[in-house]
């Protein structure tokens, strides 16, 4: 997943001095998907990446912003429908 996320952000998939942080943003935003629909993150289903992949990019995007800002409309919808999902 730390591939797919560093294209996502377009950060040169050699440059490695973030990836600590990168690898625990991902490991939140799955926890988060899991407390928010009760479904364990599941990378074969694509809206589960895509969750994944918004939350991270909002809160490395944002991590020196000291005012917590609201999910957005889509990520929302995305995690209503990510809890709809039955077992593939």
């Amino acid at each position: 997943m730390i591939e797919l996320t560093k294209q996502f952000l377009r950060i040169d998939k050699h440059y490695n001095y973030e990836d600590e942080l990168l690898i625990h943003l991902i490991d939140t935003a799955q926890e988060y998907l899991k407390n928010d629909t009760g479904q364990e993150f599941d990378e074969k289903i694509n809206i589960h990446k895509q969750v994944v992949l918004l939350l991270v990019t909002s809160w490395y995007e944002n991590r020196n912003t000291a005012i917590a800002q609201e999910l957005d409309r889509t990520l929302t919808s995305m995690l209503l429908q990510a809890g709809l999902i039955t077992n593939v």
